[in-house]
């Protein structure tokens, strides 16, 4: 199916809902493409610091996490 098509089959099935609660989901979703997630000024420096982080290998694995989350549990 072609993006013409597509959109045309799209159209016509949106023409033929009768179904408010269905149309403002199909709005919905519609409208949430367009949004874009801004990252707070405040959260960007903890971003920064945690990439600095990673440049100089300051990180533990999931793995080890892990471990060390299931000896926390028992201690």
């Amino acid at each position: 199916m072609t993006l013409i098509e597509l959109k045309k089959s799209i159209h016509k099935k949106v023409d033929e809902l009768d179904d408010p609660e269905l149309l403002e989901l199909v709005n919905s979703v519609l409208r949430k493409k367009d949004d874009v997630f801004i990252i707070p000024e405040h959260m960007k420096a903890g971003i920064k610091e945690g990439e600095e982080d990673i440049k100089n290998g300051d990180y533990i694995t999931l793995e080890e996490f892990e471990k060390r989350y299931e000896q926390w549990l028992k201690d």
